[in-house]
């Protein structure tokens, strides 16, 4: 079964962390029981946030990589989650990955 990439940036308005905050347990409790879900997490920002402890750490999207059939069944999976209906984030880019399985490190 493929694989699809999903970037999905919040939006950038003062409410946006609220509105991520207040849905975010039923994301995270949908998100752990959908068999398609391989990999998730939220992006962060600064770009290095998660080297300096110091930093100040923002929410500012979210990755994910699922294993669907088609395009489609991984477009309809996000956009019936929380976070697109709760208008968290403000678009998703979902691509097919060429990469079905691999044990390489990056």
């Amino acid at each position: 079964m493929p694989l699809f990439s999903i970037y999905a940036p919040d939006y950038t308005d003062e409410e946006a962390v609220q509105r991520r905050l207040a849905v975010r347990q039923t994301h995270l409790d949908t998100a752990a029981k959908n068999p398609s879900m391989k990999v998730g997490g939220a992006m962060l920002s600064p770009n290095d946030a998660l080297d300096k402890p110091d930093v100040e750490k923002k929410m500012i999207g979210s990755f994910m990589i699922l294993e669907c059939d088609t395009y489609e069944d991984a477009k309809k999976m996000i956009e019936g989650d929380v976070y697109w209906t709760g208008n968290v984030v403000r678009k998703a880019l979902v691509a097919r990955s060429c990469v079905t399985q691999t044990s390489a490190h990056f």
